[in-house]
């Protein structure tokens, strides 16, 4: 219901902002449900949608049942329905990068994980990730660790 709530607004947006303005509006939806209420969305109307949630499993992004492997793989199908759409995973969400500050603050594990994320990203054909880390540097979900000094960067990755 949120994801329906959020492409109407968007949509609404959308056209709103296409009156004024010829560059076309990025229009984002997050899916958590299952494979088969896809195909009851207007998917053509969408630039991207992401797949919430993978999780950590130690250093690697994970998809954890075989119902999410089975969204995945309905999502990336949409791509015969819409072209240019762009299918991403994401980890994370309000309690879910419990041992992020952890994985992410070391260098070798940083790698490891990027390395996964592109194994997934091939194996799913998807096109990208969406790291919905809340918070790294502030007090977010309760007892989640967290660093004022950020020592997470992803720019020293060459994969």
């Amino acid at each position: 219901m949120r994801l329906l709530l959020c492409i109407c607004t968007l949509l609404f947006l959308n056209s709103v902002y296409s009156q004024n303005n010829s560059t076309p509006f990025v229009v984002i939806g997050y899916y958590a449900g299952n494979a088969e209420k896809l195909d009851s969305f207007k998917i053509e109307k969408l630039t991207h949608i992401i797949f919430s949630f993978c999780h950590l499993k130690e250093n690697r992004l994970s998809v954890r049942r075989a119902s999410d492997t089975l969204t995945i793989q309905k999502m990336v199908n949409l791509k015969q329905r819409n072209p240019q759409l762009k299918v991403l995973l994401s980890l994370g969400g309000w309690g879910g990068c419990e041992t992020c500050s952890d994985i992410f603050a070391d260098k070798h594990n940083r790698k490891v994980f990027a390395s996964s994320v592109k194994e997934l990203a091939d194996y799913f054909q998807t096109d990208g990730i969406d790291l919905d880390w809340e918070y790294p540097v502030i007090p977010g979900y309760p007892g989640h660790k967290y660093s004022p000094d950020p020592a997470f960067h992803f720019s020293d990755i060459k994969l």
